[in-house]
Parts: C-alpha cells; sequence; structure tokens
C-alpha cells in the first residue's frame, strides 16, 4: 500500500503562488481542469512519480521542497508541471471520503533532526550564530487570522504552509525555502508555546536570556547637550562633530543608526529653509533615542530595542506586491514619493521611495512630470501607485524598505490591480475598530519596537460608510467610517497645493462615483480614542490614489461640516502643549530662548499638577532652574540627563493616553 505524502495536501493554491507565482498557478488549474492531468504512480516510500501524455515527467520524493523536485520539462524555476503534480496528487487523495483530512502538526512540532535534513549544515550554523547573538521574532498564529502559522522576522517573513512539515515553508528571502529563516522561525514557534500557546500572536525573543548589550551613551548625551547650548535655529557647524560622533557610536545598532539619521534630517531641513521642518519633530526624536538607549541596556533587549545583529540588506526572491497607497512630499522644486506595497505571499507590508524634482517654471506641468517618472526599468510610478509590481533582485532593508534592482536586465513589470485588498490579513488589514485597539494594546510604545517604515499604515474595512462633508475652516473632508458593531473610525486629508485634486477624489470616491468604498488604506493615529486615518488610497471598483487623482467635481456638491474627535481632554492637551514648549527649547537653544520661557514653565508645571501629572510637572520645575544656571554658564552647563528623562517620560505618558481614553463617537 502507498504511503499517503500528506506534505503534498497541504499545498493549496495559495500555497503554491507563494512556491511559484499566481499566473502559474492559475495556468495549472485551468489546465488541470481541462485535462492536462498526470499518472501519478506511489511508491511504499511515498515517491511520486508522475507521467504527462506529452512526454513531460516529474519525480517527487518526500521531504523535497517543490524548488527542488526534478521535472523533465527543463525550467529553471517552478514549472506548472510541478504545480499540476501537487494539485492532481490532492485531488486524488481527498477525493476518496476514507481518507481523513491531513492534520497540520503545529510548527514547534518539528524537531532538530528534521531541519538537519532539510537545510544545509551551513545555513543552520548561520541560524544558530543569529539566535545565540540575539533576535526577536513575531510569531503569528493561524487562530489570529492568517492563513498559516507564520514568523515575521527583522528580515523576512516565512509562512509554514504544513506546520511541522517544513518542506511546505516558503520565506521570501532569495533562497525562498530550506534557509536559516525556517530554522530561526521553528525555534521562535517552540519559544512562544513555552511562554503562551494560545496566544494568536506573540513576540519572543531568541538567544541568551541574561545577555546585554552596553552602548557607549556619551555621544548621545553629547548630541543633546549641544542641540539644547546652540539650538536648531543657530547651531549649524556646531552640530556637525556631535552628529558624525553619534552615528560612529550607533554603527553597529541599527535603531538607532536611524534615530540619529533622522536628526541629523531634522537639524538640515531647517539649514536649509526646508519647508518638511516642524521643531516638534526634534521632541518625538530626542524622546525616542533616549527610551531605546534606556531600555536597550535590559538583559536581551538588544535586538530588538537597539537593532543590534540586523543586517544591512536581505536579497529577496521574486517579488509580487500590491501597492496599497502613494503619498507625495513637497519641498521647494523637490517632490518624495513614498508608496507602502504588500507582498501578497507574506501579508508583509513593505516601502518604495522615489525622489523627484519639479522645476518651478513647470510647476503648472506637475501631473505630466510625475506621470514620466520612472522607478526602475519597466516601473512607471503613476502605474505601480494604482498597480502591482512583479520584481526580482530586489534588496529588503531591515526597516521594511526595498531597494529595486535598476539594471535592464533585471525582470521589473508593473501590472493593474483590482483593490482586492480582503485577501489581507493583519498586521495589515482590519475589518473592526476593537482588532485595531487590540493591535495598538500590543505595541503600544512605538520607541521601544524595531522601527518600521510603514509602522502605523493600515486598511480598514468598513460594513458602513457615512456621508462624506467639507469642513472649510481647515480645508479638509471628513468621513467616518464604521465596522460591523457600529464603531467608527474617522477618516480625514487636508488640502495641499501640490495635490490639487486630492480631497475632489476623496469626495468621488465617498459618494459612490467608483463603486462601493470597500477598503481605505493610510496612515493610523488615536485622538481621544477614536483612530484616525489619513487616506493614501481607497478601494472601490478600482484603486482611487487621491495624490495622482484629477478633478472629479464631486467636492462642490459635499455638505458643510466640522471635523470633531470627541470631546475635549486636558490630559492630551497638556502633554500636547508640553512638547511644543520643549521643541521651542530645542529650536532657539539657551541662547535665543524667548524671555517668556521661563513663566510659560512656571504656569505649564502649575496646570500639569494640577490634572495630576505631577511626575511631569516635578521634572519641568526642576529643569527651569537649571535652564536659568546653563544660560548664565553655558560652558558648565550639563541639561541633557534631565531633559532626556522629561523627553521620555512625557512620550510615554502620550503613549498611555492612546489606550486610556474610552472610544467616543465623532
Amino acid at each position: 500500500m502507498s504511503a499517503v505524502r500528506a506534505d503534498l495536501l497541504l499545498l493549496s493554491p495559495e500555497a503554491l503562488s507563494h512556491a511559484a507565482n499566481a499566473g502559474i498557478v492559475k495556468r495549472a488549474v485551468r489546465e488541470l481542469a481541462g485535462g492536462y492531468r498526470p499518472k501519478l504512480l506511489v511508491d511504499t516510500a511515498g515517491e511520486i512519480e508522475a507521467a504527462f501524455d506529452d512526454g513531460v515527467s516529474c519525480r517527487w520524493p518526500p521531504g523535497v521542497v517543490i524548488q527542488n523536485v526534478r521535472c523533465s520539462c527543463g525550467a529553471a524555476g517552478v514549472c506548472r508541471h510541478r504545480v499540476i503534480v501537487a494539485l492532481a496528487y490532492r485531488e486524488s487523495v481527498t477525493a476518496d471520503a476514507a481518507e481523513p483530512a491531513p492534520v497540520v502538526a503545529p510548527v514547534a512540532n518539528a524537531g532538530d533532526d528534521a531541519l538537519a535534513r532539510l537545510i544545509p549544515a551551513s545555513l543552520l550554523i548561520e541560524a544558530r550564530s543569529q539566535r545565540d547573538a540575539g533576535v526577536s521574532i513575531e510569531v503569528r498564529r493561524r487562530v489570529g487570522g492568517e492563513p498559516c502559522d507564520t514568523a515575521r522576522l527583522p528580515s523576512a517573513t516565512v509562512r509554514y504552509w504544513g506546520g511541522a512539515a517544513l518542506e511546505t515553508a516558503r520565506c521570501d528571502c532569495l533562497r525562498a525555502s530550506a534557509c536559516e529563516h525556517v530554522a530561526l522561525g521553528v525555534w521562535a514557534f517552540r519559544a512562544a508555546d513555552e511562554q503562551d500557546s494560545a496566544a494568536a500572536q506573540l513576540t519572543v525573543r531568541l538567544g541568551a536570556p541574561g545577555q546585554r548589550h552596553a552602548i557607549d551613551r556619551a555621544p548621545f548625551d553629547q548630541l543633546v547637550e549641544a542641540v539644547v547650548r546652540h539650538g536648531v535655529a543657530r547651531g549649524g557647524a556646531a552640530l556637525m562633530q556631535p552628529l558624525s560622533s553619534a552615528r560612529l557610536a550607533a554603527a553597529d545598532a541599527a535603531w538607532i543608526s536611524l534615530v540619529v539619521a533622522d536628526l541629523e534630517a531634522w537639524c538640515e531641513a531647517y539649514a536649509k529653509r526646508s519647508a518638511l521642518y516642524d521643531a516638534v519633530q526634534g521632541v518625538d526624536l530626542l524622546a525616542e533615542l533616549t527610551l531605546r538607549l534606556t531600555a536597550g541596556g535590559l538583559p536581551g533587549s538588544g535586538g530588538a530595542v537597539l537593532g543590534i545583529g540586523q543586517s544591512g540588506e536581505t536579497a529577496l526572491d521574486r517579488l509580487r506586491l500590491m501597492c496599497l497607497g502613494a503619498r507625495t512630499q513637497r519641498d521647494g522644486e523637490g517632490r518624495r514619493t513614498t508608496l507602502v506595497m504588500a507582498d501578497i505571499d507574506t501579508g508583509t507590508r513593505l516601502v518604495i521611495t522615489h525622489d523627484w524634482q519639479v522645476p518651478e517654471a513647470r510647476a503648472a506641468d506637475e501631473a505630466t512630470l510625475r506621470a514620466a517618472e520612472r522607478l526602475a526599468p519597466g516601473v512607471r510610478l503613476e502605474a505601480l501607485a494604482q498597480g502591482q509590481l512583479l520584481a526580482q533582485q530586489a534588496a529588503r532593508r531591515p526597516d521594511g524598505s526595498v531597494r529595486l534592482a535598476r539594471a535592464r536586465s533585471s525582470q521589473n513589470s508593473v501590472l493593474p490591480q483590482s483593490a482586492d485588498w480582503a485577501q489581507l490579513g493583519s498586521p495589515v488589514r482590519f475589518d473592526s475598530v476593537a482588532a485595531l485597539r487590540a493591535e495598538q494594546m500590543a505595541h503600544p510604545n512605538a520607541a521601544l519596537q524595531p522601527r518600521h517604515a510603514a509602522r502605523r499604515f493600515v486598511v480598514f474595512s468598513p460594513t458602513e460608510v457615512d456621508e462624506p462633508v467639507y469642513d472649510a475652516n481647515s480645508q479638509c473632508v471628513v468621513m467616518v467610517l464604521r465596522d460591523a458593531q457600529g464603531e467608527p473610525l474617522l477618516l480625514q486629508r487636508v488640502h495641499e497645493r501640490h495635490t490639487p485634486h486630492a480631497l475632489d477624489a476623496i469626495a468621488a470616491a465617498g459618494t459612490g462615483r467608483h463603486g462601493d468604498l470597500r477598503h481605505v488604506a493610510g496612515v493610523l493615529s488615536w485622538h481621544h480614542g477614536v483612530p484616525s486615518l489619513d487616506p493614501w488610497a481607497i478601494g472601490c471598483d478600482g484603486v482611487v490614489v487621491p495624490d495622482f487623482a484629477g478633478a472629479a467635481g464631486a467636492l462642490r456638491g459635499l455638505p458643510l461640516g466640522i471635523a470633531q474627535l470627541g470631546g475635549d481632554d486636558p490630559c492630551a492637551r497638556h502633554l500636547e502643549s508640553l512638547r511644543q514648549h520643549l521643541a521651542t527649547l530645542l529650536h532657539h537653544g539657551l541662547a535665543g530662548l524667548p524671555r517668556a520661557w521661563p513663566a510659560d514653565t512656571t504656569a505649564l508645571a502649575q496646570r500639569l499638577d494640577a490634572d495630576g501629572l505631577r511626575a511631569l510637572s516635578q521634572r519641568l520645575r526642576a529643569l527651569g532652574p537649571e535652564v536659568a544656571t546653563a544660560q548664565a554658564n553655558p560652558a558648565g552647563a550639563r541639561l541633557a540627563p534631565a531633559l532626556m528623562q522629561l523627553l521620555a517620560l512625557r512620550q510615554l505618558h502620550a503613549d498611555a493616553t492612546t489606550l486610556d481614553q474610552p472610544p467616543r463617537d465623532p
């Protein structure tokens, strides 16, 4: 009697699309239905020999991944014959009612012997090295809405379509299967089972539990001292050396390096009189720097909090990315378009950025210039923003950004898409506010999580859409979306001069001109407990990208209304006042502080104390005299420790208010 190949029974068309590509799988399904069916022979060991009528044959031994199956057709990659064999075998076994459905064993059940049989010894050594150095991995189980058990590493995502049958595991790295990431994922699932075997999602850390990563804080303290002493407005050259020293000190910590790079860009933005400069961004960045430096020194936190051990780039296998939206920033003649993509096979968010120019003399021709922009050979910016990308030879950075190959020999092609985003699940797509809130509660402090270029980007699928209104005071379109339980999510978009028809496009989508509004993709924020989305794309009968849209004539028909985010919250208001107050210090520096700053400090501390924010009030009161002393004696000033503690504490309070406020109907 022949053995049943449970590993092939678990290869659904979706799993096969991850191993090959959707086009090959669709063709295989179509040809199998049309009668192109092989004769299958299965021996007692489970090896399958498939013979097609046209002379093509395949041999598929047990425990062999589909990429390594021998086929006589000579195709370099996964061919349709191998896909047809898997589908035909699955059909033949499942058609037999006496044969029970295969039971998917948990990934954690895969033993070290199975890893050794599947994964080359050199890659297992590499996996053990990464594990011992410490790595944080997000584990998402099938019960949480994933199509299968999934391990999300900083540089790769692994789908375990057959659970412990590791030959069915698929990774989005260049090796695609039987790689070091498969082993790391198995170890992560084992650790997750030990922590909480029922949790739908869990972030685990592999490595020695007591290992600490010491990082020299002195260069970062000196950078903060320089910013406070000179201020961004007067610093200029005085900040160059501290920034350089901080950059060198952060060389082995990827997330700290990105924070320092953002601080450098923030300083340069003011020096260049950039329209993108915002003083409060410095408050947020220094708070993140402080939290990462503090928490990163705790045992086992070096990888997730500091970014220790994160590789520079990971070469990716063939990519199939669906664009979920695009947004363009304007800075004088410069434009930067950011596109958020979803890997259809792994449900992973990735980001592509493209810089381009609009000369002042040709400002009226911006749409024409944008239409001519290419990200890579064969990839037009405007087509990609509303389509999907098939690419090879790309590379993924630890923060989720993608670098496309630009050689003409690279295989890049853009296809249209139908906004079929329902196939995506968490952490990309959500259909309830409760699920959004649970995701926020699972990751409340962004400054303590691995950095990601699209961390707050989500797709929301509403059940009900209220009529959009136009707020003339703030020049924005506002629309309330509701889930099946009636909980609201506020969609709003403010007018920007370089995207003149964005509000019109949102109005058209919200009033049904493009069919039913099924999905909205954009950047999520929380205000007084109510989620708010800044839309980058809207999924109707097609994809509407507001930044790239033309005139629709729908905006003039909207009724007037007011954008309201619930009742007033004194705590959140005072935290924002403190943020603005500290931004004034960072912008002007000690020498340029407004004369009213000390009095404003005292008044703000009193308001914080009156509303119960006593720890913040005490630290702000203590900072005031220190600033006055430093102004009198700049050479002996040492404000960094007190300021960094205040910045970090304010950020933690702000994160807490996101979750503490009960939801209110806008």
